[in-house]
């Protein structure tokens, strides 16, 4: 199984889609990195009251932290899209 897979059992994303993942040598130790992407034709949610609404930017990827696997840290590679909300 790979771990593109087993990313999907433990955490499917209703509105993202992984794309890559790979493992990301450090100085300190190894570390698991997936890109994920929104889902084609999704809207995205304001972050404030998780509504849909159009989207007017993206911003920079950055990376987010997730649970570790076997002991390796985890992080999501993900370009937040901005949303502009009626509210």
């Amino acid at each position: 199984m790979q771990v593109k897979q087993l990313l999907n059992r433990l955490q499917n994303f209703k509105s993202f889609v992984y794309e890559t993942v790979r493992f990301v040598d450090t100085a300190e130790t190894l570390v698991i990195e997936a890109a994920i992407r929104p889902r084609a034709h999704s809207l995205p949610r304001c972050s404030r009251c998780t509504r849909p609404g159009p989207g007017y930017d993206t911003l920079p990827s950055r990376r987010f932290e997730f649970v570790p696997l076997w002991g390796l840290p985890v992080f999501f590679v993900y370009a937040p899209r901005r949303v502009k909300c009626p509210r």
